[in-house]
């Protein structure tokens, strides 16, 4: 062991922030880090790290991130699980000590494939390529923290209105969950305060000799995610990640665990070149500043960012932090030297490179076929027939902005409200052109068959219906005052800055209809009288359970008159639950236009 590390050297590399990184080479906290003598006699270990791959078994296409910038503006072509084993077993080669982790958002992706068969083909794939644990993203709370526990990771059956699960996977067997686990400290149930997930993992490494030194990885997920719109959890509730970050570390610390690691799903920005860092910004890098200098490494996800830094601790002392993009595009791989008396982490000497994962290697066999298996089941999936139709549901409106495809959207909603206890609704509301974001109909029911060969007229396939509506949201039933509901009706027309206005409709469900006034200034539009709801007319006195998306209720499409709504109950995921709404109403028909209308 070389313990004539040049104190000088490393003190004076802390006054700059990624100093090595910024060339688009290895980041390293010192120059002793890169000689060899320096490092002889410390325990090494390498830690390995993705995150956010949504899911994206297959090699992604430009719109999915496959091209990624390097050193000098060089492009690379990346992605693919098959890629990445191949990229996986080489760094791994000769190596005692090498942990390989996720930074979560794992699955709840976009691929058909996947999200049609509840987010099983990725486990698989993450079991085939050793993955041995995970931070919970947002994206991992898009059902509930029990489907996470108890089916993702357990592989309890867990059925719910639209999903199946427990499908056959690529070796012919039923789902059987994760062989690994998934931690977060800073995700809470909101009525116990416990944890849904444990806190941190405690890792052991070889020191030779047949003794063993522990690494603790403390896992947090970004502060939003039980209010965000895909992960809303009403029953959840976070706490601050760099409180639980700092207090964990000394309470680890306490136990004698010297090496401790940070694994996070947030992020930042920090330029373009996805293994350097320039011009940093965003939470993790405030996380960094304030975080325990005990801890070693901070390693980040969720922004779909690219970056490999050396930061300086509270004691400006550098520490790696990272992120390794998204959709398979990188492995990170940090490597930490142990004092092998205490198992502290030798500061000076860690090094940390972003590999791309590139397609100039051979492809795995095995997790290729993993990847073309599912691809193959998602085709099929995609051709069974559903439902069928008497007419076309189109998103084209008519002057009130209403259309067959937006009622039959709120039909839904209002449906798949009142499956559910909780969720009890007395009226539906869905965005179809909002303020701005995005919407949940993305395409039209048509009574013609379309170009897949399982197609005939009138029929309609569950991809098309996957396709037609949903953007992985869930339906929320909320109460709102009757004043604030009708405040809901006037603000479809919304005033812009250069004097004209935009109109921004809802589609109402069945049971309801009302008139409207455009010649009359904005905010004074409807009329509480015309607006009728099982025929009666809106009180402003009362209360109103209203049923409607999450991104809607949370202003993400730019709604912002449904702040400060109460009693939230989260329903079936947008998806599943129209899926459940066409196996229950096998034969659909056209809605007659009139639910809104002028006056006359």
């Amino acid at each position: 062991m070389n313990r004539r590390i040049r104190r000088r050297t490393f003190l004076t590399t802390t006054g700059a922030i990624a100093t090595a990184a910024a060339v688009g080479d290895v980041a390293f906290a010192s120059p002793d880090a890169l000689d060899d003598a320096a490092t002889s006699g410390y325990v090494d270990v390498q830690l390995l790290n993705i995150t956010d791959l949504h899911g994206y078994l297959q090699p992604t296409t430009p719109g999915q991130g496959s091209v990624i910038t390097g050193a000098g503006g060089v492009q690379v072509t990346v992605g693919g699980v098959g890629y990445m084993a191949t990229h996986l077993k080489q760094l791994r080669e000769g190596r005692r000590n090498s942990i390989f982790f996720s930074s979560g958002d794992n699955f709840s992706g976009w691929p058909f494939e996947v999200d049609a068969h509840a987010n099983e083909p990725t486990v698989e794939a993450l079991n085939a390529l050793g993955l041995q644990f995970s931070t919970v993203g947002n994206h991992e709370l898009d059902h509930s923290a029990s489907f996470l526990v108890d089916h993702m990771e357990h592989g309890a059956p867990y059925p719910v209105n639209g999903r199946d699960d427990n499908f056959v996977d690529s070796t012919g067997h039923r789902f059987r969950g994760a062989s690994f686990r998934f931690y977060t400290a800073n995700i809470v149930h909101a009525d116990s305060g416990r944890t849904i997930v444990p806190p941190y993992n405690i890792e052991w490494v070889d020191a030779g000799h047949g003794r063993k030194l522990p690494i603790a990885f403390i896992h947090l997920t970004v502060m939003d995610t039980p209010t965000g719109s895909t992960s809303y959890q009403p029953e959840l509730r976070s706490l601050s990640d760099v409180e639980q970050a700092n207090k964990l570390a000394a309470q680890l610390k306490k136990r004698g665990i010297n090496a401790i690691v940070i694994n996070i799903h947030d992020g930042g920005v920090a330029g373009n070149d996805y293994n350097a860092g320039t011009n940093p910004s965003g939470p993790v890098f405030q996380l960094a500043a304030q975080a325990s200098p005990d801890i070693a490494a901070i390693v980040t996800g969720h922004w779909h960012c690219r970056f490999n830094m050396m930061v300086p601790d509270p004691n400006g002392v550098p520490r790696p932090v990272v992120e390794a993009g998204n959709h398979g595009s990188l492995i990170n791989e940090i490597n930490l030297k142990l004092d092998p008396r205490t198992g502290a982490v030798i500061r000076e000497l860690t090094t940390s490179t972003n590999h791309a994962n590139t397609r100039d290697v051979p492809v795995d066999e095995e997790l290729q076929y993993i990847a073309d298996y599912w691809t193959a089941k998602g085709a099929k999936r995609f051709a069974t027939p559903l439902a069928k139709v008497t007419g076309d549901f189109t998103r084209t409106p008519n002057a009130s902005g209403e259309s067959t495809m937006g009622n039959l959207a709120a039909d839904f909603a209002y449906w798949d409200a009142n499956q559910h206890r909780g969720g009890r609704a007395d009226l539906a509301l869905i965005s179809v052109k909002p303020v701005s974001g995005s919407n949940a109909l993305t395409g039209d029911l048509l009574f013609a068959k379309g170009t897949n060969p399982a197609d005939a007229d009138g029929t309609v396939l569950f991809g098309e219906a996957w396709n037609a509506f949903g953007y992985g949201n869930p339906v929320l039933t909320v109460t709102l005052p009757g004043t604030q509901l009708h405040a809901a009706f006037e603000a479809q027309w919304v005033g812009q800055a250069n004097g004209t206005e935009k109109f921004a409709p809802f589609a109402v469900s069945h049971n309801v209809s009302y008139t409207y006034d455009t010649s009359k200034p904005i905010g004074q539009r409807v009329d509480p009288a015309a607006v009728r709801i099982d025929g009666k007319p809106l009180d402003l006195t009362r209360d109103y359970r209203v049923a409607a998306l999450a991104y809607t209720l949370i202003g993400g499409d730019g709604t912002q008159v449904f702040t400060g709504f109460t009693d939230p109950f989260r329903n079936d995921r947008d998806h599943e639950g129209f899926i459940a709404y066409l196996r229950a109403n096998p034969v659909l028909t056209p809605s007659i236009l009139g639910r809104a209308r002028p006056v006359s």
